[in-house]
């Protein structure tokens, strides 16, 4: 079953930039996300609401403060009725929010808002994307900057920048980080897997020896708290300590006695660094594929890395596994011959016109949904 949610994990649409050691939250919408894409964004406070008990709808005000980001062709006023209820659970708080435009509109209904506790993260928001806008890397420094921000929503920006740039841009980022503010930051009590993920690999890159100590004994003593960010833990130790890193890592992927999900973590590491330097690290990253394809619990996950890289060094090995009864199981085969049907070389070929002639139909499907 834990396999299985994996699998339907990486199915489900993600942004198109995420780093691949922070797990489900780059796949939050961030409210620079939302800020990019509307036309207007509105800060202000609700007031009046009104519900219809009848019919379960209702009204309320929403009273602009400031126009945050703004289009001339959007109408200036200082207060419009959204036709929808927003209760104000405590009198004593009037609750603001954050609303977005598009245009242009018939009426000036926001098609989506967020409650906010004050507009300092908007305007955090608006520095961050103008920084992004002259250099990526600029954006994401800048970020950096707020990662331990006291606003709490400011903070969690500044992660988010992170988690959803590309897996080479947080390479570069990790280098020039404060190690002594890096640390403090993994001392965060209750501090999510995503970030505990992130900022162990910034410690790797940005720490000391003493740091990759610590990080070795996180990845030796690693309890259930630790496995959704064992990618990141394991990246930072390749980083900061290259040869004991990757043959901790191979060897992780060699015995089927190591948890599916630390192994899942080792591959997920891999394919972290190869997405951000395959140059310098496909040697490490094709050796522990080819052990994991000989595994049949985490050969599919291998097997399609491989088929999205174009990498086809390992195609006598991938196509030999299509007849063994390990890896009989209907995803891995189907991994298999999705890898074939990309892959030029003449074994692959040759598998493709046989499974062709054996079941046609699965063939059919498969080069259906790789177009």
């Amino acid at each position: 079953m834990r396999k299985l949610a994996i699998l339907l994990a990486l199915l489900t649409p993600a942004p198109i930039l995420a780093c691949e050691i922070c797990g489900g939250m780059a796949r939050r919408v961030s409210l620079a996300q939302e800020f990019e894409q509307a036309q207007v964004v509105v800060y202000g406070h609700i007031a009046n609401p009104k519900l219809d008990l009848q019919t379960s709808k209702g009204t309320t005000e929403f009273h602009f403060d400031k126009i945050v980001k703004d289009d001339p062709a959007f109408p200036k006023q200082k207060m419009v009725v959204l036709s929808r209820y927003l209760p104000i659970l405590d009198p004593k708080e009037t609750p603001h929010f954050a609303m977005f435009y598009r245009l242009p509109a018939k009426t000036l209904e926001p098609y989506t808002g967020r409650q906010l506790s004050s507009p300092a993260v908007l305007d955090f928001v608006g520095k961050l994307l103008a920084e992004r806008k002259k250099d990526p890397l600029d954006g994401l420094m800048f970020a950096a900057e707020h990662l331990d921000d006291a606003d709490a929503n400011i903070a969690e920006e500044a992660f988010l920048a992170f988690a959803q740039a590309n897996d080479k841009l947080v390479v570069k980022a990790a280098k020039s980080l404060a190690p002594a503010k890096v640390r403090k930051l993994l001392k965060t009590p209750d501090l999510e897997p995503e970030k505990l993920s992130m900022y162990a690999y910034m410690l790797g890159s940005c720490g000391t020896d003493e740091d990759a100590d610590y990080l070795r004994l996180l990845l030796k003593s690693a309890t259930p708290k630790h496995y959704k960010a064992y990618e990141g833990i394991l990246a930072g130790y390749i980083t900061k300590k290259p040869t004991e890193g990757w043959a901790f890592s191979q060897d992780l992927l060699k015995s089927d006695k190591n948890s599916f999900l630390l192994r899942y973590a080792a591959l997920r590491t891999m394919r972290f660094f190869y997405n951000a330097n395959p140059e310098e690290s496909g040697a490490q990253v094709m050796r522990g594929l080819e052990t994991a394809i000989r595994h049949t619990d985490v050969a599919d996950i291998a097997i399609q890395d491989l088929r999205q890289w174009k990498r086809w060094e390992h195609t006598k090995l991938i196509v030999a596994c299509y007849d063994k009864s390990s890896h009989k199981s209907p995803i891995v085969r189907s991994s298999i011959v999705r890898y074939a049907l990309a892959c030029p070389m003449p074994e692959a070929r040759s598998l493709v016109e046989r499974v062709r002639r054996e079941d046609p139909k699965l063939v059919q499907y498969l080069e259906e949904e790789l177009k």
